[in-house]
């Protein structure tokens, strides 16, 4: 055990997003808890298991996340704030993972290189520690347990303090799917560097994964240095949007408020800044304002309703501080921008005038604001002008997502090999699939989740090669 880990008894409360309400009271896991989670993990790895065992696991796990989910998306909606609609396709983003990596176990049991009788396995690199955001209470945990399941690696993960109920209630379907004891196992607890620290040290662990921001990604990182652990990290960004002077007005404004809708703008994949050729910013900006203005507002369980609240009132307040910063450096608030004290709410935002090195542009939003930066085309060739968008998205040491809407398909195969990022979404701003390797560059992380390369790193590769 971690002698510099101290985790006495106690409690915490977790609130309704949007009320306040004390939803519930937990205990803080302790030492002995953490101790007999890791060690139950531990003797679960060192039973053999099929890939067909584990394919069956993630099986009935997707049975029990669409058969309760309504009930699992009311728990996420209350938690995060977020509307009905968005905890559903949340659920429903997390099943995708479970449906993809369940047949993907079953290539566990299977050599993956034959030559001249030479045999590469691949091998489950050991017990799994995660440590999970609020955003995505469900989906980030469920992207992470379904490669990790599949591979043949137990998983061990502190949820958010913020978003704890919803990982819970995950734990709970594993049990009614039939899970055995050890494979999947929830660290409850408001005592995050604690924790963290056991987690990223502790030398059973093989493999940690986390996904929350790059300061505290970095520090996470250096902690597991100590006993060489398989890192992953899925860290911050700082998402641009270029709209060139051919693009589609309507997709690109449809695309754009679409991603700014999930999670109310709290995602490290939500567009940070908006880049538009002056040819069309004044198109663009109006039918932009006039898709915000037209968002349902109200009651975030109510099935209509398209806005949700932010995770706290500290994040509801930050976005407002956001605003009047971008303010006072010369932005004009075209929609939105109002807020009222003691409220998690924030209006989606539209913002003008923005410039390039603008506070608001130089640092991830992570809320439903949209700055728009016009990009002078004035003597430019086209080329001149796509070089100028492509220069300034790529200042940033963020390097997670990256976005470009143009009808030239030219302009599009320039812009995707040239944007210095992890994934790029070409006339489009949704980019959510379990068939691609999510991840970044740069000071957004390394490591991948989802695609057939998701289960690279929860694996280790053994070469065999038989006597002549």
């Amino acid at each position: 055990m971690n002698s510099t880990t101290h985790l006495p008894i106690s409690t915490f409360n977790v609130y309704n997003s949007v009320t306040h309400d004390c939803l519930a009271t937990l205990t803080n896991v302790t030492e002995k808890d953490i101790e007999a989670m890791i060690s139950a993990a531990v003797i679960r790895y060192h039973i053999p298991s099929t890939g067909q065992e584990r394919q069956q696991m993630l099986v009935a796990l997707h049975e029990q996340l669409t058969e309760y989910r309504y009930e699992l998306a009311t728990i996420i909606s209350k938690e995060s704030g977020k509307t009905l609609s968005d905890a559903l396709a949340e659920i429903d983003y997390a099943n995708q993972y479970l449906a993809w990596f369940a047949p993907l176990a079953e290539s566990m049991d299977e050599p993956i290189e034959v030559a001249d009788k030479i045999e590469v396995w691949r091998e489950p690199v050991g017990v799994v520690g995660a440590i999970t955001p609020w955003n995505f209470p469900c989906a980030m945990i469920i992207r992470k347990l379904a490669a990790a399941i599949a591979a043949g690696c137990p998983f061990v993960v502190k949820p958010s303090e913020l978003t704890p109920l919803t990982a819970l209630k995950i734990k709970m379907y594993t049990e009614t799917a039939g899970w055995d004891k050890g494979w999947f196992a929830v660290l409850v607890s408001n005592q995050n560097a604690a924790v963290g620290q056991r987690l990223t040290t502790d030398p059973r662990i093989a493999k940690f994964t986390f996904t929350g921001s790059t300061r505290v990604g970095k520090l996470l990182n250096a902690q597991c240095a100590t006993s060489l652990k398989r890192v992953s990290l899925e860290l911050g960004g700082n998402a641009p949007m270029l709209v060139l002077a051919d693009a589609d007005i309507e997709l690109a404004v449809t695309q754009c408020v679409a991603n700014k809708q999930r999670g109310t703008g709290q995602t490290c994949v939500a567009v940070n800044r908006i880049y538009v050729a002056a040819a069309v910013a004044d198109a663009f900006t109006q039918a932009l304002v006039e898709k915000v203005n037209a968002l349902t507002k109200g009651d975030p369980l109510h099935p209509d309703t398209q806005v949700g609240h932010m995770i706290t009132l500290d994040a509801a307040n930050k976005t407002h501080n956001r605003v009047q910063q971008a303010i006072a450096q010369g932005a004009k608030v075209l929609c939105g921008g109002t807020y009222q004290a003691g409220s998690s709410y924030y209006p989606h935002t539209v913002l003008s005038h923005v410039q390039h090195d603008d506070d608001v542009v130089c640092d991830e939003i992570f809320g439903p604001l949209y700055p728009i930066i016009t990009i002078d085309d004035a003597g430019l060739t086209n080329d001149a002008v796509i070089q100028r968008m492509l220069k300034c998205a790529n200042d940033t040491q963020a390097g997670l997502a990256a976005y470009v809407f143009s009808r030239d398909k030219n302009v599009i195969l320039q812009s995707q090999r040239q944007l210095q990022y992890g994934m790029v979404g070409c006339n489009t701003a949704v980019l959510g699939n379990a068939a691609a390797p999510f991840g970044g560059i740069k000071q957004s992380g390394f490591g991948r989740e989802g695609g057939r390369l998701g289960l690279d790193d929860f694996t280790h590769l053994k070469y065999i090669k038989p006597n002549a």
